[in-house]
């Protein structure tokens, strides 16, 4: 009966250790995860803009509608601290040029896209230009 008793006893010990490890291992993959799953939000988010500007582009607009530079002003708050100040310079009291919003957001998607590679531990074009010496064929 003493046998018994031990084992009754040590399952659930077994038992919670088992799910505090489990719990754990999540908690850990998830802090793995979130930082990529964030970064392909962010590169969602910068292609659903930029699809709307080039909408702009080829109707041969010139100035960035309010609506949509809301939603930048409002992702770059939130999300890109570099391209909130370029966006502040470019609508500095004056209609804010499609041209100059397009590039500082494609400037944007790169940062995110290098934070990405970065993430998933893969190489990147600006690991290309450090590897690749100027007069080889494949230089850019």
């Amino acid at each position: 009966m003493v046998q018994g008793m031990t084992i009754a006893r040590e399952a659930p010990r077994h038992y919670e250790s088992a799910v505090r490890a489990m719990s754990e291992a999540a908690a850990e993959a998830e802090l793995t995860h979130a930082p990529v799953r964030l970064a392909y939000s962010e590169m969602a988010a910068l292609d659903g803009i930029l699809a709307r500007l080039e909408e702009l582009r080829l109707v041969e607009e010139r100035e960035v509608p309010d609506d949509i530079l809301e939603l930048v002003v409002g992702f770059a708050d939130r999300h890109d601290a570099e391209l909130a100040e370029r966006v502040r310079r470019i609508d500095a009291g004056t209609p804010a040029e499609l041209n100059a919003v397009h590039d500082a957001l494609f400037e944007a998607q790169g940062r995110v896209m290098l934070r990405l590679a970065e993430l998933r531990r893969v190489p990147n074009w600006q690991d290309l230009d450090l590897t690749l010496e100027p007069g080889d064929d494949e230089a850019a």
